[in-house]
């Protein structure tokens, strides 16, 4: 009796043991006691820390919103991690139970919205508008989703609690927003915001070369008005499907004024006018050894101003990582760029040579003055360009058979740069003389004005 009584007692030991603890054979008290995590946000990884008593014991940990859980290895009876990704905003649900299926402990966690709010600049018919996004945190894996906003740029996280969005809005009246999971099956916030049409001709984007979008209104009136434009080329109207507005792009094609008739087709008469001012183009170039802007001249050499802002205004542009490849602070007197990639390597032009502008009232290789590159063939110009170092009056037109370089432009600030890079040593690299001995790299190259 006393063998079956001790083995009795022994049984219901177990059973207040397995009772007590979940059913996992373990002591020493509940194997954990709470579960903190870092990186909790929507859509990102998660790394979870569990702490509790006994947690080199069999233990399984499971979410009904953090998919893909991965309990880590045992690193001590008390401390074990774990990662999972957030597939929810708001709170989450965290389970361990024992190996036997008993649970042993639970809680919850919260995720914060992604996005709380979302306010608008510029938010006009036509017109591109800027939307920041505030929340906590705003680098989840999420998108921007708009019925009445088309080509949305969600802009790359600048901090945790603010994100940016570009737009451009086709409709007025209440404008509708979603943010959205990166599949769209989750809507994790949406607002509305009122635009208003516009009651007078706008203008949108009025630089040099680039295309502008203007906006006016119909009053139902789309069959009887046309647009006339003076200083812009390739105007394209819309399909006039908005009841109250009609839009229009074009291409800046000169300086000076830019503007637009609203004319009445039945009557002839001019209903409406703006202008606006274009100056010349300039072009921020930013460099590994500082900033300088070119001011161009379309009038004086329209075809290869519009030729250097082509390959400038490419996305990205065509002059990022290219290299300052040719330095002669004396004999030629220049410094040259914009075809060349560390190495040097040669970057193919992408757009085909330019003809070569220049005659006897052309502007002249002055210090500080921009011109294109070219071969012995006079109509070679792509994508290199130079910047004379001081006045280099051989490379101005002289007659026909010896025609110059064609000048579209001059630096206007950052000259102290240029002059830095004429004290760099050069070497020859690859076949090439005269390169500096440390690459001077165009980090980019962006149309300012």
């Amino acid at each position: 009796m006393a063998k079956i009584g001790l083995w009795t007692m022994t049984a219901g030991t177990l059973l207040l043991a397995l009772l007590g603890c979940g059913g996992g054979g373990w002591s020493g008290g509940d194997p954990v006691t709470s579960i903190t995590a870092t990186n909790f946000k929507y859509g990102q990884m998660a790394t979870l820390t569990l702490t509790g008593n006994a947690l080199d014991n069999a233990i399984k940990l499971s979410s009904d919103k953090c998919a893909y859980v991965t309990l880590g290895a045992i690193e001590s009876s008390s401390v074990r991690h774990a990662t999972c990704i957030v597939a929810a905003a708001g709170p989450i649900q965290f389970t361990v139970k024992s190996s036997a299926d008993y649970v042993v402990y639970n809680t919850t966690l919260n995720s914060p919205d992604p996005v709380t709010s979302i306010t608008a600049n510029n938010l006009q018919f036509g017109a591109q508008a800027t939307l920041t996004l505030a929340g906590d945190p705003q680098n989840s894996a999420i998108q921007l989703k708009s019925d009445k906003c088309i080509n949305i740029v969600l802009d790359p996280v600048s901090t945790a609690a603010t994100r940016t969005a570009k737009c451009t809005l086709v409709g007025a009246g209440p404008v509708g927003f979603s943010i959205t999971s990166l599949s769209g099956a989750t809507n994790l916030f949406q607002t509305s915001i009122t635009a208003t049409e516009p009651t007078s001709v706008q203008i949108y984007n009025t630089k040099y070369g680039q295309t502008t979008t203007v906006v006016y209104p119909t009053l139902g009136q789309n069959a009887n008005l046309s647009l006339v434009a003076t200083g812009c080329t390739e105007l394209t109207m819309d399909a006039g499907t908005y009841p109250s507005v009609r839009t229009a792009t074009c291409k800046v094609s000169s300086v000076g004024n830019l503007s637009f008739d609203v004319k009445n087709l039945s009557t002839n008469a001019i209903e409406q006018t703006i202008t606006a001012a274009v100056s010349n183009p300039q072009v921020t170039f930013k460099t590994s050894l500082g900033d300088f802007v070119m001011e161009l001249n379309p009038t004086a050499a329209p075809k290869t101003v519009n030729n250097f802002l082509s390959y400038v205004n490419q996305s990205p542009s065509f002059y990022n990582g290219t290299i300052f490849h040719r330095l002669e602070p004396t004999g030629n007197y220049v410094i040259q760029g914009g075809g060349f990639t560390p190495g040097p390597n040669l970057k193919p032009p992408t757009i085909p040579a330019i003809e070569l502008e220049t005659s006897s009232t052309s502007p002249k290789n002055l210090r500080y003055t921009v011109g294109m590159a070219r071969t012995n063939v006079v109509n070679s110009a792509t994508s290199q360009f130079y910047v004379n170092l001081h006045d280099n009056s051989g490379f101005d037109y002289q007659n026909a058979n010896s025609p110059g370089y064609a000048v579209f432009g001059k630096v206007i600030s950052g000259m102290d740069v240029i002059d830095l890079m004429a004290t760099k040593p050069t070497t020859t690299k690859n076949g090439y003389s005269n390169v500096p001995v440390t690459d001077i790299t165009i980090l980019s190259a962006t149309q300012t004005q």
